[in-house]
């Protein structure tokens, strides 16, 4: 996924006329040639935009209410509420797994193949899952058969590294969640029933766990009002203390952000707005409809935006030492992140392109601007923002202007540059909003 006017004139007074002549000497006097008045701001008409628009979204196109659309918002409304690992402890440095879930997509990825039929007959409506470590995870896959489930997104983690999975439902009402949570345990105790020995978390006594004797996991099932969060927890030995304590603290981490995040109803989520920030606007969108999509499309916050970088510890200070507030991304367009002021987003700025270690040729016709070359492959299945945001991510540019910091990416630097250029100019089109 891809990791910035006119001026109303009214008629001319004799006191206007007066002002001109007093300011233009005072000028000509500190050295400006009298006659030849500089612009306040760069002119972005020059700039080489090639096919991409320079107007914000919604002025080009209106968005569609629709339950697809609003399933979508909902599930990024959701991943702002999943715990982080700098949630849980800042021993837990780098995201591993963010995935969307829905009926039809992402179930096999995080639940068995015992436990998805559960979901799917309780009426769920949508889940977020989320995955940290200590260590960097390889690309290794993990073992995956029959029954058995791929906590880290396929990956394997550092046989030294302590990680986790925390994975969010929504129910339709309680009753489906409290029973969707009771029979996930019981279908997920039973694939391995004459090993599986049942767990209590003290502090949690409503949470079902379990775990197997000699293997260092466990994994533990709660409902909560109309929620399910089923954690898995994963550490270099097999020792019930340590991953009794470690499901606990994501547990903690997890219901505090639960509690501030009431459930949606149905109708809710039909209503749901497309651009609440006004952020998507500002974000360039090749396209010319809002397609909301909750990994490539939408706008999150700080913690949502955590969940789909690797380094989430150098982000997370990054973002907060800056005061960024709000995220977004637009299919196929750009990475926007929106700092307390202009000299925090010049800050972030400086902290994001100062770790480039390729350097590429930037635009010279887009202030505050550059760009490097990642020289990484594709990752399809991983947003990367802090390089891309797409699949094409051997360029990017990153650019500020004002209390914006954007990122454009791409195969070719001379169509990033574009982009560049486009996404300058469209956050200089959007200021009246």
């Amino acid at each position: 996924m891809k990791i910035l006017g006119g001026r109303h004139r009214g008629g001319r007074t004799v006191l206007g006329v007066l002002t001109f002549f007093v300011t233009t000497a005072v000028l000509a006097a500190c050295g400006t040639v009298a006659g030849k008045p500089e612009a306040g701001e760069f002119d972005i008409r020059k700039l080489s935009v090639g096919k991409y628009p320079t107007d914000p979204l919604d002025v080009r196109a209106s968005f569609t209410h629709s339950p697809f659309n609003g399933r979508e918002l909902a599930t990024a409304r959701l991943a702002d509420a999943v715990v982080t690992g700098p949630d849980v402890d800042p021993s837990f440095t780098h995201g591993v797994l963010s995935i969307s879930l829905q009926i039809s997509v992402g179930l096999q990825s995080v639940l068995s193949l015992s436990a998805k039929p559960v979901v799917e007959r309780n009426d769920m409506m949508f889940g977020y899952a989320a995955s940290a470590s200590t260590k960097e995870i390889s690309e290794a896959s993990d073992a995956v058969g029959p029954l058995v489930f791929s906590p880290f997104g396929g990956k394997k983690p550092d046989p030294d590294a302590t990680s986790f999975n925390a994975t969010v439902f929504q129910f339709s009402d309680q009753q489906r969640a409290a029973a969707a949570a009771e029979q996930m345990e019981a279908a997920d105790f039973d694939v391995a029933a004459d090993q599986n020995q049942r767990v209590a978390v003290d502090k949690y006594p409503d949470a079902k766990s379990h775990w197997r004797p000699g293997i260092p996991s466990m994994g533990t099932t709660m409902a909560h009002g109309q929620y399910v969060i089923s954690v898995f927890v994963q550490q270099p030995q097999p020792e019930i203390a340590g991953l009794k304590n470690l499901t606990q603290k994501v547990l903690d981490a997890q219901l505090r952000l639960l509690d501030q995040t009431p459930p949606l109803s149905a109708r809710d989520v039909l209503r749901l707005d497309y651009d609440p920030q006004g952020m998507l606007r500002r974000t360039l969108h090749p396209g010319n409809t809002p397609r909301p999509a909750a990994d490539t499309e939408v706008t999150r916050t700080p913690r949502g935006f955590l969940h789909n970088v690797d380094d989430q510890a150098k982000w997370k200070s990054l973002l907060g030492d800056n005061g960024v507030d709000s995220t977004a991304t637009a299919r196929d367009g750009a990475l926007l992140l929106r700092a307390r002021d202009a000299t925090a987003a010049t800050a972030l700025w400086s902290g994001i392109t100062s770790a480039a270690t390729t350097p590429a040729d930037k635009p010279t016709d887009v202030p505050g601007t550059a760009c490097t070359e990642t020289n990484k492959p594709a990752k399809p299945h991983r947003i990367e923002q802090e390089e891309a945001w797409d699949n094409s991510d051997r360029f990017v540019c990153t650019l500020h202007y004002g209390r914006y910091v954007a990122q454009v990416a791409g195969t070719q630097l001379s169509d990033v540059t574009q982009r560049a250029a486009a996404q300058y100019a469209l956050l200089v089109n959007s200021q009246y909003m």
